[in-house]
C-alpha cells in the first residue's frame, strides 16, 4: 500500500480536482484506492455529493472504529471519507497512522486531498505520506508554495505542471503535463470527474497519463 498526498500552500491550483482524478484513473488500472478529504473546507466532500456524512475523518481520528460499511463507494469505483471543519483542531498525527495500518479493507492506493495552507491537514498528511504531489501552475504563488512545501519535509515533492510553466525551475517535475480546459473547471462543480463525464477528452488524457506516471513512481505500475 503507497500513500500519496496531493498538496501546495497556494489555493486554486486545481488541488482537488487533481486527486479525484488520480483516485478515478487509478481505480480504472485496477487499483484498489482510498480517498481522503483532509481539507477541513471539506470542498472535496461537498463535490462528491456528501453534504452531510453522518461519521467523517475527523471521528476516526478522535476515537470511533472505522468498519467497512462505513466507508462509502463512489459510482466511480474508488472508496471515500468525508472531512468536515473539526479538522482544524489539534489532532494527533499519530493517529492517522493507526487509522492507515488498521482500515477495515485492503488497498493498492491511498490519496489524501490537503487543505491549501500550512495547517494541521499538512501535519497530518506529513506524517504518512510516502510521496507528495503538487500542482502548481505558471503563478509565482504556485511556485512559492511549492519550494515552501519542500523546505518543511524530507518526503519526496514531485511538481506537477499544468500548462505551460519553465520546467527547469521545478524540478523534480512530473513527466505529464495536466491540460486546463472550461470543461475542468465545469465538471469540478459536480459530482463526476471529468475522466468519466468526458473520458475520451484530452484533458481527461492528461489526468489519466499522470496518474499512470505516478504509479510507475510508487512501484504500482
Amino acid at each position: 500500500m503507497k500513500t500519496i498526498a496531493i498538496a501546495s500552500p497556494a489555493g486554486g491550483v486545481g488541488k482537488t480536482t487533481f486527486a479525484h482524478a488520480i483516485a478515478v484513473a487509478a481505480s480504472e488500472f485496477g487499483k484498489k484506492t482510498l480517498l481522503i478529504d483532509l481539507d477541513p473546507a471539506g470542498a472535496l466532500t461537498f463535490r462528491l455529493g456528501f453534504e452531510n456524512p453522518r461519521l467523517t475523518i475527523t471521528d476516526y481520528l478522535t476515537g470511533s472504529k472505522l468498519i467497512a460499511e462505513n466507508l462509502a463507494t463512489t459510482s466511480e469505483r474508488f472508496d471515500f471519507i468525508a472531512a468536515d471543519s473539526r479538522l482544524t483542531t489539534n489532532l494527533d498525527e499519530g493517529s492517522l497512522i493507526e487509522l492507515l495500518n488498521n482500515l477495515p479493507k485492503s488497498y493498492d492506493l491511498i490519496v489524501l486531498d490537503v487543505a491549501p495552507s500550512l495547517t494541521q491537514s499538512l501535519k497530518l498528511a506529513l506524517a504518512v505520506a510516502d510521496h507528495i504531489f503538487a500542482p502548481i501552475d505558471s503563478s509565482l504563488h504556485s511556485l512559492r508554495a511549492l519550494l515552501q512545501l519542500r523546505a518543511m519535509t524530507g518526503i519526496p515533492v514531485t511538481a506537477v505542471a499544468t500548462g505551460e510553466i519553465a520546467l527547469a525551475e521545478v524540478e523534480p517535475v512530473l513527466d505529464v503535463a495536466l491540460i486546463r480546459a472550461n470543461e475542468v473547471d465545469g465538471y469540478s462543480q459536480g459530482a463526476l470527474s471529468v475522466l468519466t463525464v468526458a473520458k475520451e477528452s484530452e484533458v481527461a488524457e492528461s489526468y489519466r497519463s499522470a496518474t499512470y506516471s505516478i504509479l510507475e513512481i510508487l512501484g504500482l505500475e
